[in-house]
C-alpha cells in the first residue's frame, strides 16, 4: 500500500512540474516580441500590437527659468521621442528622444530600428551613432538625445529602441 502511495505522489509531482514547464515555455513565447537570429530580426506579435502608441505632453523647464512642452510618443517611463509631426516617409528629419528610467544608460550607444507591419524586413532609421549623455539633462528626471530619423516608406512602423545591443522599447508610430 505504501508503495502505491508513494508512487501516485511521485506521478503528482512528475506532473505539476511538467504542467508547470509547459506554462512557462507558453509564456516565454508570449513575452518574446523580437526573436534575433543571424542578424535577422523577426517579430512575432498579435495583431494589437500594432496600436499606434500613446502620445503625452512632457513639461520642462530650461536652465534660463523659462518653461516650455513637448509633445512625446512613447512610454512616460522608458522612452520616447518628440519632433516633426506628421512623419514623413523619405524625408531625414530631427527627432529629440528622451530618457524617462531609472537604469544607468549614460554613454552607452543607441541604436534605433524599425519594421513595417506586415513586412519582415528590419531597417535601421536612425543616422549614425547615438548615446544618452548625463550632461544632456532638459529638466529633472528626464535627459535628451538628438536624432535625424527616416523611415523609407509610409505605413504603420513598430520602432525598436536598442540600449548597448538590447532590445529597451518599442513603439508603434505612423508614417505618412
Amino acid at each position: 500500500m505504501k508503495k502505491y502511495i508513494l508512487a501516485f505522489f511521485m506521478l503528482t509531482i512528475t506532473g505539476l512540474l511538467a504542467a508547470c514547464n509547459v506554462l512557462d515555455i507558453q509564456k516565454s513565447k508570449q513575452d518574446k516580441k523580437v526573436n534575433e537570429n543571424n542578424d535577422e530580426i523577426i517579430y512575432e506579435g498579435s495583431e494589437n500590437e500594432w496600436e499606434l502608441s500613446p502620445t503625452f505632453e512632457h513639461s520642462v523647464i530650461y536652465e534660463d527659468g523659462e518653461k516650455g512642452s513637448y509633445t512625446v510618443v512613447g512610454s512616460t517611463e522608458r522612452v520616447g521621442f518628440t519632433g516633426s509631426f506628421p512623419i514623413i516617409a523619405k524625408e531625414p528629419q530631427k527627432y529629440f528622444w528622451f530618457y524617462f528610467g531609472r537604469q544607468n544608460i549614460y554613454d552607452k550607444p543607441v541604436k534605433v530600428k524599425a519594421i513595417k507591419k506586415e513586412t519582415k524586413e528590419v531597417v535601421d532609421v536612425l543616422s549614425g551613432p547615438s548615446t544618452f549623455y548625463k550632461s544632456a539633462a532638459v529638466s529633472p528626471g528626464s535627459v535628451n538625445m538628438p536624432s535625424l530619423l527616416t523611415f523609407p516608406s509610409a505605413g504603420i512602423w513598430k520602432v525598436l529602441v536598442y540600449i548597448d545591443e538590447k532590445l529597451y522599447e518599442s513603439m508603434v508610430i505612423e508614417v505618412v
